[in-house]
């Protein structure tokens, strides 16, 4: 996957970036391939998650977060640890209590992302989850100093008015509890993907394999202790033994578990490469292209105010992306400019044996 998403990155030319558009690195290309990475291994996993819990009747959520977590952590672990893929970080005793407490936060967003599902409608839902690029960017004003243009706010907002469009065909309701917790966790969801990136690339600069080993194993270990101690895990693991023989719960598991170990390095990176608000904005790319891929596969029949919802959703992203590939453009100039600024300053001048400045010099 490394190799495959570097080479993408690599010959990824204006036309793909303007498509999924990129907000960090000196190259305003950097981080394409990863980024598209991440939408494509997010729909699989999606598809794999509703048919685990459709087609095969598995119904437990709780114990298929733990088991892409066992699945995150024993990957990572052998990658780092047995293939000695990169060199681990070393930690301080807090480093790994902020860890900690960075699984725990993964944890509480998942389960109150599941949670609020069950007190709102699927659409106030998508319509709540759609302010997590707004909640990143409050984050970034309020908290890392950051500044936004008037046309990445307003390719946002159009973002937003177009997931209410589509969204809006269903019944779009829920108690001010649901909505209230569903709203929490898009705050929460925003500031897992900030606090993600800096881990990545402020203080400790850990390596997304890092960062994936250390946040898998104390999820998992947090998520094991509560399904224990709820039953869910039992009731989970008994539903598996008591199914007839081949029945392809158990494949299909593995297979779930894969695409989630993939998802997990493939989202660490692109954030690390991108940025999380670039991150939000693919997040919302996923549900276009499933959406688009349910009325091309399955036949499934939008109305009017729905696809008139995806082709705003559309244009909003494709506004987003020139303006963070233009803003990026600008940055480099500007960076550009002062380096010349500062190699101007730095004049050669040819020394005498004695250290003198010889007559003649170029000064």
């Amino acid at each position: 996957l490394y190799s495959i998403f570097s080479r993408l990155e690599k010959r990824a030319v204006y036309s793909i970036t303007i498509t999924m558009g990129v907000e960090r690195n000196d190259n305003p290309t950097a981080g394409v391939g990863w980024l598209v990475g991440y939408i494509v291994i997010n729909l699989a996993v999606t598809f794999l998650n509703k048919g685990l819990f459709q087609t095969y009747n598995w119904p437990y959520p709780t114990s298929l977060a733990l088991w892409h977590y066992v699945c995150t952590s024993v990957g990572s672990i052998t990658v780092v640890n047995v293939f000695k893929a990169i060199t681990p970080t070393k930690l301080e005793r807090k480093d790994h209590a902020t860890l900690f407490m960075f699984s725990l936060l993964f944890n509480v967003n998942i389960w109150l992302s599941n949670f609020s599902l069950n007190l709102v409608t699927m659409a106030m839902h998508q319509v709540v989850r759609a302010l997590v690029p707004g909640f990143t960017v409050l984050l970034g004003i309020l908290f890392l100093g950051k500044g936004y243009s008037t046309s990445t706010l307003g390719s946002l907002a159009i973002i937003f008015f177009g997931v209410c469009l589509y969204a809006a065909e269903g019944e779009v309701g829920g108690s001010y509890y649901g909505i209230g917790l569903t709203t929490m966790g898009a705050a929460l969801a925003a500031t897992k993907g900030v606090i993600t990136n800096i881990l990545m690339v402020g203080r400790l600069k850990l390596h997304p394999f890092d960062l994936v080993r250390y946040t898998s194993t104390y999820s998992a270990i947090v998520l094991l202790a509560v399904t224990m101690y709820t039953g869910v895990l039992k009731e989970s693991l008994d539903d598996i033994r008591n199914r007839e023989p081949g029945s392809g719960v158990e494949r299909a598991l593995v297979v779930n578990g894969a695409g989630a170990f993939c998802l997990n390095i493939v989202s660490f990176v692109a954030n690390k490469k991108t940025s999380p608000l670039a991150m939000n904005v693919g997040g919302i790319t996923k549900q276009i292209l499933a959406i688009v891929l349910g009325i091309v596969l399955f036949g499934t029949v939008l109305t009017i105010q729905s696809q008139v919802g995806v082709v705003v959703v559309i244009f909003g992203i494709m506004m987003y992306s020139r303006e963070s590939y233009n803003d990026k453009k600008m940055s480099q100039k500007e960076a550009d400019a002062k380096a010349g600024r500062a190699a101007s300053l730095t004049l050669p001048i040819a020394m005498g044996p004695l250290g003198v400045a010889e007559k003649g010099a170029d000064l």
